[in-house]
């Protein structure tokens, strides 16, 4: 069977759709569309009765999509001419690691970490590698409520700066006419479509927006969570009324940063991050908690914190310098990084990296989905080592990761 309805029963009705909104840009007919539900997800235009017909034989939707079959596997052997090692399970393949911090003061201080997607992205707009850049910022009416841009700006992606803790499709933005050479931004489920899109024949329709890839950068994932996890902590825990929400950051002050509101009349509400690592439980969906990857390992460049553990950090009161975790795995990645650097907008030391606490509750969390084996999960790109035992994300949070998670290169 071909048509939306393969992508409603084989993905959507079994809780599989990562909201990347990539189907909605890929459909030559433009018959998809993203609801913009708090877990937004796609519908077709028409009646879905008259799919099969209306579609004809194009499965394009179904092709891309992230959400059983990563396409990992058949990325690698594109990308890098072979597919990642038993060791390399949850790191990916990769040429060099690094720990980078934005010389910019204002960057640095609107960043969650240490601003690598801005400096990045910015230098990529500046030396013309793209024209544009999908980026997450607010919506100007909603502010609490994350929206994807593609920013053609310096402005814009400053702006945009800032890792935001909601499920937002982002990948729709590529029907966007205005642009040749697209940047990417996004989550590894996010970049799993985009490189599924790459793998596609030359002649498909998919062309048009394969073709304006110009690089991508990916964030590390634990997990996202839906919109009722922002407005939970608004309305529930902070008591404040979502029509009075005037700014709302996810990391906000001193590195690790935390969560706040500021209201119309200009009061400043905050929580610590550890808790809204606690709070978001609650909100997560089925494909984001069965993922199987922390990085999808065929970004561009990969970043997260550079603190391996900013829940203990947070949760302890420990501030650290602000820097950002970043692994160059192809020759796009490793020239991009390079203008940054060459352009004094980064400063860079580099690192090993052992583990994160994020890689850690993914890790166990799959193993926990698979060992069940009483439901379909998304494909893990290759086999993971043994373990002795399965722990559960509380004991992972609370156990956490050790003191040797990563350090600068020749340092113990």
């Amino acid at each position: 069977m071909t048509s939306f309805i393969t992508l409603k029963e084989e993905i959507i009705d079994l809780s599989l759709c990562a909201s990347c909104g990539l189907c909605a840009a890929v459909c030559p007919q433009g018959l998809l569309a993203m609801n913009g539900d708090s877990v937004s997800l796609p519908v077709f235009r028409g009646l879905e009765s008259q799919a099969a017909d209306t579609c004809g034989s194009c499965n394009l939707c179904s092709e891309v999509c992230p959400g059983y079959d990563t396409g990992v596997m058949e990325s690698e052997r594109r990308i890098f001419g072979r597919n990642r090692s038993e060791l390399e399970r949850w790191t990916g393949i990769y040429l060099s690691t690094h720990q980078l911090s934005a010389a910019d003061p204002e960057i640095l201080g609107r960043a969650a970490a240490g601003g690598a997607g801005t400096i990045l992205a910015v230098t990529a707009l500046e030396e013309k590698l793209a024209d544009a850049v999908i980026v997450v910022g607010r919506d100007e009416e909603r502010p609490w409520v994350p929206k994807a841009y593609l920013a053609d700006s310096v402005e814009r992606i400053i702006e945009c700066a800032q890792t935001s803790y909601c499920i937002t499709p982002n990948l729709d933005l590529l029907q966007d006419g205005r642009y040749d050479k697209i940047g990417i931004i996004g989550v590894p489920c996010q970049i799993q479509g985009i490189n599924k899109l790459l793998n596609l024949p030359e002649h498909l329709p998919s062309s048009v927006l394969a073709d304006k890839i110009a690089f991508t950068i990916e964030l590390g994932c634990a997990s996202n969570t839906s919109l009722g996890g922002t407005e939970h902590l608004i309305t529930e825990i902070l008591g404040i009324e979502l029509a009075d929400v005037a700014v709302m950051r996810y990391r906000e002050g001193q590195y690790p940063g935390q969560f706040m509101v500021r209201t119309r009349q200009g009061q400043e509400y905050y929580l610590p991050f550890y808790r809204l690592v606690e709070e978001f439980k609650k909100f997560k969906t089925f494909r984001c908690l069965a993922c199987p990857d922390w990085w999808s390992g065929i970004a561009d460049i990969s970043i997260s914190d550079g603190d391996p553990n900013i829940f203990d950090s947070s949760r302890e009161g420990i501030s650290a310098k602000a820097s950002s975790t970043v692994m160059v795995r192809t020759k796009t990645g490793a020239r991009l990084l390079e203008l940054a650097v060459r352009r004094n907008a980064a400063k860079l030391v580099d690192y090993t990296f052992d583990n994160n606490l994020g890689l850690e509750r993914k890790r166990q969390r799959y193993r926990s989905y698979a060992a069940m084996g009483d439901r379909r999960i998304p494909l893990a790109p290759g086999r993971d080592m043994d373990y002795s035992q399965i722990l559960s994300d509380d004991e992972v949070i609370r156990i956490g990761i050790g003191s040797k998670q990563g350090r600068p290169a020749g340092q113990m």
